[in-house]
């Protein structure tokens, strides 16, 4: 089955975006250095703060999708080192988990051993 970002439409809309927001970031660029070239001694106001933020998001996001497209949800492979080897829960397991305080990951209580991790397993 074809992801929605795979598709040619949502190729070319993403990419359209993404330039969409590259001109405005120009636009919030120019009305920054006006507003801070008018009074360049005087402190930067909470206003300007905020436009400077939304210029740097506009930026970012603007690139992003201009150059990657849809490949910004395109799944990766995680390294082993990272995953710990765990299997997601199912919403299921997690509802049960989050009521039982005392609960570790694996569903193990305070005075249950479970398991052995395997980083574990040849410790005493």
């Amino acid at each position: 089955m074809t992801q929605w970002y795979e598709k040619l439409g949502a190729q070319i809309g993403l990419r359209v975006a993404g330039l969409g927001l590259l001109v405005s970031a120009g636009f919030e660029c120019i009305w920054l250095r006006k507003i801070v070239m008018a009074n360049p001694a005087a402190d930067m106001t909470g206003g300007e703060f905020l436009l400077a933020a939304l210029m740097f998001i506009s930026a970012s996001a603007g690139a992003a999708l201009t150059i990657l497209g849809g490949g910004l949800w395109k799944p990766v492979q995680l390294s082993a080192r990272w995953t710990d080897g765990l299997v997601a829960p199912a919403p299921r397991e997690l509802e049960v988990s989050r009521h039982q305080p005392g609960m570790d990951r694996r569903g193990n209580g305070p005075n249950e051993k479970g398991k052995a991790d395997s980083r574990d397993s040849g410790k005493s």
